[in-house]
């Protein structure tokens, strides 16, 4: 392994993926339900900061969406940046700088001119990566993050992800007996370790042993590579990364999983008042030993500032949500860190109603004409319509030029998609400041709507065809290839239907067409 790569996997790329937790508008929301002032005020122009970006899917996005905004990209691996910095060519943006540098690099100034970052963000980096990295991400925020500013960082989490540790340390030690690439030698591993379990080894969880086994079996090599394979894997206590932290004035705010900040919908009521009695500084670590989380997406700020009690409801109220699934999707029903609730239908179910004829604040939803409007506390509706990603904050204005930079962008996008096989993208949209995401069919339909195909079904079915055709490749049923041309037209015409009546009103009301 060269040195560059300072024990990180390196010879092959990372997966691509955008994160909404990751983006502005989500983790405004997470300070709004926390009542903390959020590093900006709301339509705004800030700068972000995303370290350890890989190919950048998340920043390109933030980007594109946040038109009047300036983002910076950092990944120490050369072909991250590359891969980046086509697509961000490709799609004519103009506000984002992505640069090769390791952590260490940055603070030792070879990237001039940076500016203070509002946002800084970390996502797959910190558990992943040497103590000194840890220490040199720290130096960075500690220069380069504004009073007021906020950072996101994931990690594996312990107590939760602590039997995961013997079975991550034996594919470690079985990788370093092999030289080839790393997407081969994780398999090489997974076999020797499964004789090893066969042959009595201890320590070794069946049910994790199963989820490798899935994961190999669907193809996701890079990700088992870079999830169990980097020398310095190490999950942390949150109390531990809450340390380290706070050399940069960081003060823990909350989680990015929305529902998580509802003691009620993550802890039995002995729980809570066993917690309630710990300082905060041990209470959230302690709740870690209850809820078991593997996985934290935590905010941090620097100096956080609370928002007056008598003014937060009146804030969130201001807040105005579009509805981001099809009306058939919308459920009452919904997942919780203690399993499942439902959602009090005298408020909820005519709330879904009124945004499924458009976009609407958290206080006309609580003013609708029944009696159970004023049944949930705005940050309530917040959290339960945020958290369950059911609606999303509207935070940008919709012009025709932010809209020609998204649909720029979004073409580029599909584009490297559909050549790298991929059958989900995310797609940008100005309103939301984020993306909504999208399936092959409703990618093609995308791509031949902007490109000037009339919004008919027939028509837009041939153009989806057509498409399709051009490229090679067919129609997925079941995990097979559907090889009939009429057969995949019969699909195409089906879908156009729904395309046009749903996911197209849909794309232009949070401005992503």
């Amino acid at each position: 392994m060269n040195d560059w790569t300072q024990g990180y996997v390196s010879d092959i790329e990372y997966l691509p993926g955008f994160y909404a937790e990751q983006t502005p508008v989500h983790l405004d929301a997470t300070c709004l339900l926390r009542g903390i002032e959020p590093p900006v005020a709301q339509g705004q122009p800030f700068t972000y900061c995303e370290l350890g970006c890989g190919v950048a899917e998340t920043a390109l996005v933030v980007a594109a969406a946040n038109p009047a905004s300036s983002v910076w990209g950092f990944d120490f691996n050369p072909a991250h940046i590359a891969r980046a910095r086509a697509l961000a060519d490709a799609g004519k943006l103009d506000n984002i700088r992505l640069e090769e540098a390791s952590f260490e690099e940055l603070n030792a100034g070879k990237v001039s001119d940076l500016p203070a970052f509002d946002y800084i963000t970390l996502h797959g980096v910190w558990s992943w990566v040497s103590l000194e990295n840890r220490q040199h991400i720290v130096r960075f925020i500690d220069r380069y993050l504004k009073p007021g500013g906020l950072v996101y960082v994931t990690y594996n989490a312990l107590p939760g992800w602590a039997t995961v540790t013997p079975m991550q340390r034996m594919l470690l030690m079985f990788s370093t007996m092999g030289h080839e690439r790393s997407d081969r030698r994780i398999v090489q591993s997974l076999d020797r370790m499964l004789q090893f379990v066969e042959a009595g080894a201890v320590g070794i969880s069946s049910e994790l042993l199963d989820g490798l086994k899935k994961e190999r079996d669907n193809g996701n090599l890079a990700y088992l590579s870079h999830e169990y394979l980097n020398e310095h894997w190490s999950p942390c206590f949150q109390m531990d990364v809450a340390k380290d932290l706070s050399a940069a004035k960081l003060s823990f705010v909350g989680t990015a999983n929305l529902l998580e900040n509802f003691p009620d919908l993550s802890l039995t009521g002995e729980q809570r008042d066993l917690l309630a009695q710990l300082p905060p500084a041990v209470a959230e670590t302690a709740r870690d030993y209850f809820m078991l989380r593997t996985f934290r997406r935590d905010i941090y700020m620097r100096g956080p500032r609370p928002i007056p009690e008598r003014r937060l409801d009146q804030r969130i109220s201001e807040k105005r949500l579009s509805l981001v699934v099809p009306p058939s999707a919308i459920s009452r029903t919904v997942r919780i860190p203690r399993g499942e609730a439902t959602l009090n239908e005298g408020f909820y179910t005519p709330a879904f109603e009124a945004l499924t004829e458009g976009p609407q604040t958290i206080g006309e939803l609580r003013d609708l004409p029944h009696a159970a409007a004023k049944s949930a506390a705005p940050r309530e509706v917040l959290g339960m319509m945020v958290g369950t990603r059911q609606a999303m904050l509207v935070v940008n204005p919709v012009s025709e030029d932010a809209l020609a930079r998204v649909r720029a962008f979004n073409l580029a996008h599909l584009s490297a998609c559909a050549d790298e096989g991929r059958s989900i993208c995310a797609m940008a949209a100005v309103a939301i400041g984020s993306a909504v995401t999208v399936r092959l069919i409703e990618m093609l339909a995308y791509e031949v709507l902007v490109t000037g195909t009339a919004p008919e079904t027939e028509t837009l079915t041939q153009a989806m065809w057509g498409l399709l055709e051009k490229r090679g490749d067919r129609l997925r049923q079941e995990g097979e290839f559907v090889v009939d041309p009429e057969e995949n037209r019969r699909i195409l015409r089906e879908s156009a239907e729904s395309i046009l009546t749903g996911a197209l009103p849909f794309w232009q009301r949070v401005g992503a067409i």
